[in-house]
């Protein structure tokens, strides 16, 4: 095989991509570092030269994913954490994440070893890191709104479940959308800040 050119210090980056996508298309039983290696053009060994085995590539692949994914989030809130405008920021950069690197929602959700707590048992530091950003934002929203403490857990995962359904739907390649994904999550906070202060009123 004549190996495909690369700068030496990318060949690792580009494993972690085949091999998310690999991952995603073949599942766990059609997954090796030689078919990542195919799928990069390069030699069989190559791969061994940054990871000593599958497992230890798909622990990089999620550390890559999960790390990208957490500094996206955290960046749109930054400066307005505990501001109203912080659930709209935070939201579209969820979706956007998403809409730039569609693979990485199956990977997550359906392949990695991720585990979200929804119960409220998990410390902060064992959180999911993105999901740690999302619920910490969240509840300081709360917060200013006045919200009780006890419709914390209920009221993170009606946001959640609206952001994240939209994710999913960005990412299935079986639903058509020409309109902006981001501006119907913007539409459906509008909706609810309306009603927050028309009950104050």
């Amino acid at each position: 095989m004549k190996e495909k050119p690369y700068h030496h210090g990318d060949l690792r980056n580009q494993l972690i991509e085949a091999g998310i996508e690999l991952l995603n298309e073949e599942g766990i039983s059609g997954f090796s570092l030689r078919k990542v290696a195919a799928r990069c053009e390069v030699s069989h060994a190559a791969p061994y030269s940054h990871f000593k085995d599958v497992k230890e590539l798909i622990s990089a692949m999620s550390e890559h994913v999960t790390e990208r994914f957490t500094d996206k989030l955290r960046a749109s809130i930054q400066g307005a954490e505990d501001s109203l405008q912080a659930i709209s920021s935070l939201g579209k950069a969820y979706i956007a994440f998403f809409e730039e690197n569609p693979a990485y929602f199956p990977f997550l959700y359906y392949h990695s070893s991720i585990s979200i707590d929804l119960e409220g048992k998990q410390e902060a530091d064992d959180l999911y890191p993105p999901f740690a950003v999302f619920k910490a934002t969240a509840n300081q929203v709360f917060r200013s709104m006045n919200l009780k403490e006890e419709d914390d857990t209920k009221a993170l995962l009606a946001l959640w479940s609206m952001v994240h359904g939209i994710a999913s739907l960005v990412t299935s390649k079986g639903i058509h959308y020409s309109g902006d994904w981001q501006d119907v999550f913007t539409f459906v906070t509008q909706m609810g800040r309306n009603d927050h202060e028309d009950a104050r009123s």
